[in-house]
């Protein structure tokens, strides 16, 4: 295995895909009920038709993601449990740039947004930050595609649940 290889494989390797039907928290159902909502029977809702604050209490878990060209990511909205989970505020950062704090998390994350962006369907993830030694933290997490203007993905919408400690 190349160096690269095994720099991304402990990222990747601890995260798994969750079917949208078993959501473990019933708060990310929530999120995945309102998006349906508001996407009103099109393919997506638009990043307008979004209001975060229609859940305030789920806003420290929330997170935002603005596409661009190429596809880039940006992060342009973290919540305060999402900067604790992972020690930084990637609000204004690349994905890429998060090669910086685990090498290989940064690319793997692009690539899963980039899909997301391709499918223009929501998914849920599910696993372990261990990689991230910062304490044993576990995740489930939803990530919903929202469209800009011209109908393509402009943004994903994020909302994690943490534990963090022993199962």
């Amino acid at each position: 295995m190349s160096a690269a290889l095994r720099n991304i494989a402990p990222v990747e390797e601890s995260a798994h895909f969750l079917a949208l039907d078993e959501l473990p928290e019933p708060s990310l159902q929530q999120v995945l009920a309102y998006w349906e909502m508001k996407r009103a029977g099109r393919e997506m809702p638009s990043r307008d038709d979004i209001v975060p604050t229609a859940f305030p209490r789920l806003m420290p878990r929330m997170f935002m993601v603005r596409v661009g060209e190429g596809p880039t990511f940006m992060y342009s909205l973290a919540g305060s449990e999402n900067i604790e989970a992972h020690g930084e505020n990637f609000t204004g950062m690349d994905v890429r740039d998060l090669d910086r704090k685990r090498p290989g998390y940064g690319t793997s994350m692009h690539r899963f947004y980039a899909s997301i962006v391709q499918r223009r369907r929501p998914c849920a993830a599910g696993g372990s930050l261990e990689f991230l030694s910062r304490g044993f933290c576990r995740f489930s997490a939803i990530y919903l595609p929202l469209a800009g203007a011209d109908g393509d993905v402009s943004h994903i919408m994020g909302v994690a649940a943490y534990r963090i400690g022993p199962e």
